[in-house]
């Protein structure tokens, strides 16, 4: 019986500058996996990177170069799936590397579960294999998210798969028929909390989301944030990002709860980075992120109606279960210096 086919679709942005997607590339292209193809989307790369993916895809019949005309991460991510053909969506970013077992691993869990829509296998350091990168995705009702084991030592405590709230976009697979139904990635993300989005509303479809701990890839993180214009540029999209995700997926009483508290907290900021710190750019960010949800608000709420016409459910206890139970004066530090 045939394996059902699997398009692996990677994001890249100056991979070749930042000395990763020669790796990545080398990793993947050989996956111990019969169905397969491989969709490279590069994000206006300023590098050689496209010039190097064409020559290395050049007798790769399986292999393909999309080239997003601006370098927007959600909308690269839909414009791979736009051109994949397989029946999983396989994500990764340009900074991992697999292990063979990795594709077959994930399928054969998908195969058994009709109602598995989104999936991530154990993600461990690169430079070091016996350290957690992630074991799935979180965050509190205020939008704090939270790498679950990040950091720890791989003492096997996570290798029972289980389900989790959201997946890592740096590794991920994702049924395309499904992916299509639900309305892909939004656009207006930009960078940041779109698979949060897209876990959040794939369970208000009655959907699952977990992990797959025998699926193990290996992560290089933290090397794409290098230059701090790309850190506020980033910055700007997680802030905004935050309260998108809120206002799409919350049901109303927990909205106004979160949403009051949260842009309470973003004001308190401002105020913080810009007289304690003296980080003027970053107090800029946080004050134009909620400008610019001024301005963005009734597209925002005409998304949120439009997944609510198309039959998804309000979130229910075990979406809630899977939130971080964390406290925000606990989180609250974090809240300062997340991105």
């Amino acid at each position: 019986m045939a394996k059902p086919k699997v398009s692996m679709i990677v994001s890249n942005f100056n991979g070749i500058q930042l000395n990763l997607i020669k790796d990545c590339i080398n990793s993947l292209i050989k996956p111990n996996y019969s169905n397969w193809e491989l969709i490279v989307v590069d994000n206006a790369s300023t590098d050689n990177s496209v010039d190097y993916l064409k020559k290395r895809f050049k007798n790769h019949k399986n292999c393909f170069l999309v080239q997003n005309p601006i370098n927007m991460y959600s909308q690269g991510l839909n414009l791979g799936a736009s051109r994949a053909s397989g029946k999983y969506l396989a994500y990764f970013n340009n900074d991992i590397a697999i292990t063979k077992p990795y594709l077959n691993n994930l399928v054969k869990e998908f195969e058994k579960d009709e109602r598995l829509v989104i999936a991530q296998g154990k993600l461990l350091s690169y430079k070091d294999h016996t350290k957690i990168d992630s074991t799935g995705e979180t965050m509190d009702i205020f939008g704090n998210p939270q790498t679950l084991g990040l950091g720890e030592k791989d003492k096997g405590q996570y290798d029972n798969p289980r389900e989790i709230l959201s997946a890592s976009g740096s590794a991920c697979m994702i049924r395309r028929d499904v992916f299509k139904k639900i309305g892909g990635y939004d656009s207006i993300f930009g960078i940041g909390y779109e698979d949060m989005d897209l876990a959040l509303r794939a369970r208000r479809f009655g959907y699952k989301v977990q992990i797959i701990p025998k699926a193990v890839v290996y992560h290089k993180r933290g090397i794409t944030d290098t230059a701090d214009f790309i850190r506020v540029k980033v910055k700007w999209h997680f802030n905004k990002n935050r309260l998108i995700t809120m206002i799409k997926n919350y049901p109303f009483l927990l909205l106004i709860k979160s949403i009051i508290i949260t842009i309470a907290l973003y004001k308190l900021i401002i105020v913080y980075e810009w007289f304690i710190r003296r980080n003027w750019s970053y107090g800029w960010v946080r004050l134009t992120s909620l400008i610019w949800l001024v301005f963005n608000f009734p597209a925002i709420i005409t998304s949120r109606n439009k997944i609510k016409k198309m039959g998804a459910r309000s979130l229910s206890n075990k979406e809630y279960s899977l939130f971080s139970s964390k406290s925000l004066f606990s989180n609250f530090k974090h809240f300062i210096s997340i991105r």
